[in-house]
């Protein structure tokens, strides 16, 4: 009767680690010339937010982290720490030059105008 050992080695290879995101509740608003986007972002700071627009696809991210107080110990928590991602396709090129982002309250607002109105027309069918 023949046994088959298993090797338990313990590698020292750093194992990789899953990056849990959280989907954040949005608005978008539009206009005859722009796009108005409001995101919640509860209690992501200024800093801890990207922006970034390649084409049509609108990409944002924040960060939250718990600040203790110095001198404090915290007993309980419940608000979550950790990260926020929302991919947006707009279907219409945006102007990145005359953007507009304000933080506040925890609600990230976007303006964004469109590159280019659609013109609607007729196509002769031959």
């Amino acid at each position: 009767m023949s046994t088959t050992e298993i090797d338990t080695m313990t590698t020292t290879e750093p194992t990789a680690q899953t990056h849990t995101w959280r989907r954040p509740r949005y608005d978008v608003l539009e206009s005859d010339d722009a796009f108005d986007v409001k995101v919640s972002l509860p209690g992501v700071q200024r800093g801890g937010v990207n922006i970034s627009v390649d084409g049509d696809n609108l990409s944002i991210t924040g960060t939250r982290t718990h600040s203790a107080i110095e001198g404090w110990r915290p007993l309980r928590r419940e608000l979550p720490e950790g990260d926020y991602r929302l991919n947006l396709r707009l279907n219409v090129g945006v102007k990145e030059a005359n953007f507009r982002a304000l933080v506040e309250g925890g609600i990230l607002d976007l303006t964004l105008p469109e590159a280019g109105a659609c013109i609607a027309r007729k196509i002769k069918v031959n």
